[in-house]
C-alpha cells in the first residue's frame, strides 16, 4: 500500500486514524515510519477537538488542500449548514477524483475544487484556508502538492489561513519528498491544547 498515495485520497487524519489502529505492528512502524512520521495513539481524540477549533472561527466555508474527510465529518456534524471546499491537486487520476467524490460527506456541503481555480463566492468574512502536514521542531512539513497549493491559494488571500498538523514532532526531522512551507503563511497553527 502506498501511504501517501492514499493521503492523497483521504486526507492525513484519516490515514492517521486507520494507521492508529495497526500501531502494534512492527512492519507499520518500519514501513510507514520511513515515509511519514507516525501518528500518535490519540488523534482520533484530537480530530474532534481540531473540528471544533476550526468552528470557533466562525466561518461559513472552510476550503481543505488536502481531502481531509475526518476533519470534515466531524466539521459536518458541527456546523452542518457550512460548506467543505477541498482542492483536488491538478496531477490527480480520474478515478481518484471519483472515488473522492463518491465518499465526500453527507451531513454537510461538500465540494471538490480542481486546481488552480478559485471557489466561488470565498472571501476573508465567510472562508478559511486549512493546509494539513505535520510540525518538526516548529517547521511545517507538507507534501510537494500542498506546497504548491500554498503558494497559490494562501499568499493572496487576507482572510484566515490555519496549518493543522496530524502530529508533531520535537525535533526538524524531514522525511524524503516532504518540503517545508513557511509558518508566516498562517495566521494560526493548531497546537494539541489550543
Amino acid at each position: 500500500m502506498d501511504l501517501l498515495k492514499s493521503v492523497r485520497e483521504i486526507g492525513f487524519f484519516e490515514m492517521g486514524v486507520n494507521l492508529t489502529r495497526v500501531l502494534n505492528s512492527e512492519a507499520v512502524w518500519t514501513k510507514a515510519g520511513a515515509i511519514m512520521p507516525l501518528p500518535e495513539i490519540g488523534l482520533l481524540d484530537n480530530v474532534g477537538r481540531i473540528a471544533e477549533w476550526l468552528a470557533s472561527f466562525g466561518k461559513s466555508k472552510y476550503m481543505f488542500l488536502t481531502p481531509e474527510l475526518a476533519l470534515i465529518e466531524h466539521l459536518a456534524a458541527l456546523c452542518p449548514g457550512q460548506e467543505a471546499i477541498m482542492v483536488v491537486s491538478s496531477d490527480t487520476e480520474e478515478e481518484v477524483r471519483m472515488r473522492l467524490q463518491n465518499n465526500l460527506p453527507k451531513h454537510m456541503r461538500t465540494l471538490l475544487l480542481e486546481e488552480p481555480f478559485f471557489p466561488e463566492e470565498f472571501y476573508p468574512q465567510n472562508g478559511i484556508i486549512v493546509a494539513c502536514g505535520y510540525l518538526a521542531g516548529g517547521r511545517a512539513m507538507v507534501l510537494p502538492e500542498i506546497y504548491r497549493m500554498i503558494d497559490h491559494y494562501v499568499g493572496g488571500f487576507y482572510g484566515k489561513k490555519v496549518f493543522v498538523p496530524y502530529t508533531e514532532l520535537a525535533e526538524g526531522t524531514r522525511y524524503d519528498g516532504w518540503l517545508e512551507a513557511s509558518v508566516d503563511k498562517f495566521s494560526q497553527i493548531w497546537r494539541d491544547g489550543t
